[in-house]
């Protein structure tokens, strides 16, 4: 048989179909029928073909659709004990029924509760996966985590508190080390999807030529190297959570293009495919960056600046709320990341006395880094942080700025110097007050009312 003969080809095709298939002409006349169907009711195309359809099936409803011209689907059907589903379609030419197409989905509505079982099993597979891959995605931190009492920080935890149940995005703005996550995190964790995926997106750390295909997915092939069961997107898998885009001032510009369509759309399409999917997330965006002055140089898109910065969140530097520092140093001196004995640990008030003198560059991470340098400095008998504990770098960069900011008056400053040194000499000789007196070269009268200011 030729391909071009289309008659013979379309039968060829229907008998090999899985579903029954019956032609009636609108008087109700059998016209046509595949092999299925005679299978399953038992006919012969040589003996059947031109009877009514009513001389099988008494109570048959192919007369009724093509007198109304109304389909009728998803029907449950009796025949000699068995259930069947069927579609009665009737057949149009301008507007006039020239005939119905019945097809007999299932022979037996067992075949459809199987395949029922099989997509109920199938359903349940996913949800497991989900609830898998949203354990794995979840935020980490809550408000209880984001350590001050200093007024901006509790100023910005009500804010986050009043804007946490919104459905706008939130832009993150505070230089590199100040806790932004933390805000992010605690945001997702008092939010309705608090249960759901948390899904965090470095976009200084993805390489520019890898991001489509990690925040898109990609389809089987559809680039040299692409996995063969092809991927899903991290657009997709965070699907009912919360996206957290951090250092979003590094994303490449045609990559803003993208999400910005993502955003407004709410559907992505991966990598070699045609069709996109629906995708429904909350948006957090965070950058140490001037966002402002790099959509002045066109180095970020002013209608993604705009549609991402509905809620600002502003996190201050360190240098900034300075009596945070204390309650911070003891916080990382407790857990159990820095501190994994979990051994009662104390700092000496000249330790604060140095840390608030500090201007923090590093902001809250510096501070960590310290923090846990002192702890790994400490003998296995000692829980008192002193000054020699502290990093060489740390202190020889004080040294180097003898003058550094202070709001201490002058004599104050002076004092305070003056006690460092005696303590300096005391440790020098393990404690011998008459010989730290002669190593810096003064009385022990004058050396002990030093010490005693």
């Amino acid at each position: 048989m030729k391909i071009d003969n289309y008659e013979e080809m379309l039968e060829l095709i229907l008998d090999h179909s899985h579903e029954g298939v019956v032609l009636c002409d609108h008087q109700g006349k059998i016209r046509y029928f595949n092999r299925i169907y005679g299978e399953t009711f038992g006919l012969s195309a040589s003996k059947d073909i031109g009877k009514h359809i009513t001389e099988i099936f008494p109570d048959a409803r192919i007369p009724i659709v093509a007198r109304t011209g109304t389909p009728e689907f998803g029907v449950i059907y009796r025949w000699k004990g068995q259930k069947l589903v069927v579609n009665r379609i009737p057949v149009k030419e301008k507007g006039r029924v020239i005939g119905v197409l019945t097809q007999v989905l299932f022979r037996d509505i067992a075949e459809l509760r199987e395949l029922s079982e099989k997509v109920n099993a199938l359903q349940t597979k996913i949800n497991i996966i989900g609830a898998e891959l949203r354990q794995y995605f979840q935020a980490k931190y809550d408000l209880d985590d984001i350590i001050g009492d200093s007024q901006p920080i509790l100023e910005l935890k009500s804010q986050v508190r009043k804007h946490a149940h919104s459905s706008l995005p939130v832009l993150i703005l505070g230089e590199s080390g100040t806790g932004k996550e933390l805000f992010a995190h605690a945001l997702h964790r008092l939010s309705p999807r608090a249960k759901r995926a948390f899904m965090v997106i470095n976009c200084a750390a993805i390489p520019k030529e890898l991001m489509e295909s990690e925040l898109f997915g990609y389809e089987p092939g559809a680039f040299t190297g692409a996995a063969q069961k092809g991927r899903i997107g991290k657009l997709e898998l965070v699907e009912g959570g919360t996206l957290f885009f951090d250092e979003i001032g590094d994303m490449p510009l045609e990559m803003q293009a993208k999400i910005l369509r993502v955003i407004e759309e709410k559907e992505v399409t991966k990598v070699g495919a045609s069709k996109p999917v629906p995708v429904h997330f909350a948006l957090i965006a965070a950058t140490n960056r001037e966002i402002e002055a790099l959509v002045q140089k066109e180095s970020f898109r002013s209608d993604l600046y705009y549609r991402i910065n509905a809620i600002v969140l502003k996190i201050p530097p360190l240098r900034d709320r300075k009596e945070d520092i204390p309650p911070i140093a003891q916080h990382f001196a407790a857990c159990s990341e820095c501190n994994p004995s979990q051994r009662p640990i104390r700092f000496a008030d000249e330790v604060f006395s140095v840390l608030r003198e500090h201007d923090w560059p590093g902001n809250v991470r510096e501070l960590k880094n310290i923090v846990n340098f002192a702890l790994h400095n400490l003998a296995s008998d000692e829980s008192l942080i002193r000054i020699d504990h502290l990093p060489l770098s740390f202190l020889k960069k004080r040294q180097e700025s003898p003058f550094s900011p202070s709001p201490l008056p002058l004599k104050k400053v002076i004092r305070n110097k003056e006690k460092e040194i005696l303590q300096e000499a005391l440790r020098a000789t393990s404690g011998n007050k008459i010989a730290a007196a002669k190593l810096l070269g003064i009385s022990r009268s004058v050396f002990y009312e030093k010490l005693q200011r």
